[in-house]
C-alpha cells in the first residue's frame, strides 16, 4: 500500500509556504496568490495551510526561517498540528 501523506503535508506541497503568498484581489471579498493560485477570504479568515475557513487563531512558526506568521487554522489542520506538533518544519502555537 502506498504511503498516504497527511492533510497538512498535502496542502504544504500544493501551495506556497505560509507567509510567502503574493495575494491580489480576485473578486469582491476574495484574494488569489499569483504564484500558487490559492484563494482566501480577504481579511485573513481562511486557514493558512489548506484554504478552507479558519477556526482557530494561531502563530505558525517556521523552524527553517526562524519566523512566525499569525493567522487561522481550520479544525482539520489544527487537529493535525495538535497530534504531530511539528510538520515539515512548521509548528502551530495559540495566539
Amino acid at each position: 500500500m502506498p504511503v498516504q501523506g497527511s492533510w497538512v503535508e498535502l496542502w504544504l506541497d500544493r501551495y506556497c509556504a505560509p507567509g510567502k503568498h503574493r495575494f491580489h484581489p480576485a473578486r469582491p471579498g476574495v484574494v488569489r496568490c499569483s504564484r500558487c493560485t490559492k484563494e482566501e477570504l480577504a481579511g485573513g479568515a481562511t486557514c493558512m495551510v489548506c484554504g478552507i475557513p479558519g477556526e482557530r487563531d494561531v502563530f505558525l512558526i517556521s523552524a527553517a526561517e526562524l519566523a512566525s506568521y499569525r493567522g487561522k487554522l481550520c479544525g482539520t489542520c489544527a487537529d493535525e498540528f495538535d497530534r504531530r506538533r511539528l510538520i515539515r518544519g512548521w509548528a502551530a502555537r495559540a495566539s
